[in-house]
């Protein structure tokens, strides 16, 4: 079984194919085995493709280190959850660009798709943290699965409150999961997939480098019906979960905190900003409630994110674009280009070079 997720591991693994190429190339040949097989000239005719990655699909001959790296997975107890994969995720389906495939330790069940991120702050309080432990324990209880990112804070109180519950908790890394990150949480990395499991779209041995965790962000909404923010700064990576789950159609709640206290501006601004006020796990379960029996009727909403025919994404490639030149080739407004490449390249599609120049993130 694992040897079929060959193609998708060799294909993502080539310098210059990306998420947005990687999908690309997926709507036009079906698959990623199907790319391997297909002439330079049909490759040559996909948006955005350069001649070198061109060149480097033709080649390709590397399969015995990509099948190092699938044995290595199996003695790790990890697995490759594909987009063609039943257990994949169908809520993370729905999100602009989902990953390729998931690196999983333990294992991703039906009843994942009713989910609740509890994000916030790593310099958390005594009260937030306490705020988080109670209500993940709460939220199990409800059979509702409780999704973080397994930081220090109130991430591992989230955690720690669902695994007392006996219920479910998905922790998605902003590393590979081979890398115990932070030191401290070693226990976690054993005890999650018992109860649920950890995720990560970055290949063993990635270290936790800071830009890896907006990209990790979305992920975490995306899994979740709902994002509530317990404690953060005004400046938060708590807070882009939020602006990222906005964007998926998610529900945003938020809990109140001191009035003076720095580390509850964040979550203060976001209920002046609509967010729904969380003062138990009865105010979560009525944002999320309509949504869960709302989903047997209809599918879930298309995410107004980008696409891949995005007039920007369209003219990137893997050779540098100035921003100038994306301004004048996108018939858009420089400001307008300027706030699509930053949330293009928090999501973690696009790389800026020095000099205002932009490609493609490999």
């Amino acid at each position: 079984m694992m040897m079929n997720k060959l193609p998708w591991l060799a294909l993502r693994g080539i310098s210059g194919v990306g998420l947005v190429l990687f999908r690309r190339l997926l709507l036009k040949f079906g698959s990623p085995a199907a790319v391997f097989e297909a002439s330079q000239k049909e490759l040559a005719a996909v948006k955005g493709i350069s001649p070198s990655v061109v060149r480097a699909i033709v080649n390709f001959r590397d399969w015995d280190q990509v099948e190092a790296q699938l044995f290595r997975l199996q003695n790790l107890g990890i697995e490759l959850v594909t987009l063609d994969d039943g257990r994949y995720p169908e809520r993370l389906k729905n999100i602009g660009y989902p990953p390729s495939f998931l690196f999983v330790q333990g294992d991703l069940r039906p009843e994942d798709d009713l989910a609740v991120a509890l994000v916030g702050t790593r310099q958390a309080s005594h009260y937030g943290m306490r705020v988080s432990r109670s209500l993940a324990r709460d939220l199990t209880a409800q059979k509702v699965t409780v999704v973080s990112g397994l930081a220090r804070g109130i991430d591992i109180a989230a955690h720690q409150g669902a695994l007392e519950g006996g219920g479910r908790t998905l922790a998605v890394l902003g590393c590979g999961l081979d890398v115990v990150y932070p030191p401290e949480n070693r226990e976690f990395y054993r005890r999650i997939p018992q109860q649920g499991a950890l995720i990560s779209e970055f290949p063993l041995g990635t270290p936790p480098e800071p830009h890896n965790f907006p990209i990790r962000n979305r992920l975490i909404s995306g899994l979740s019906r709902g994002v509530v923010v317990v404690e953060a700064p005004l400046k938060s990576g708590a807070l882009i979960t939020a602006d990222r789950a906005l964007e998926q159609g998610r529900e945003v709640m938020a809990v109140p905190g001191p009035i003076n206290s720095p580390t509850s501006a964040g979550a203060h601004r976001l209920i002046q900003q609509g967010a729904k006020l969380v003062h138990d796990v009865r105010d979560i379960l009525e944002e999320i409630s309509p949504t869960f029996q709302a989903s047997a009727k209809s599918a879930p909403p298309a995410s107004p994110r980008l696409t891949v025919d995005d007039p920007v994404l369209d003219i990137l490639g893997t050779e540098p674009v100035q921003l100038e030149e994306l301004v004048q080739a996108s018939g858009l407004s420089a400001p307008e280009v300027m706030s699509r490449v930053t949330m293009l390249e928090l999501q973690g599609l696009i790389r800026e070079l020095p000099g205002q120049c932009y490609v493609l993130e490999g």
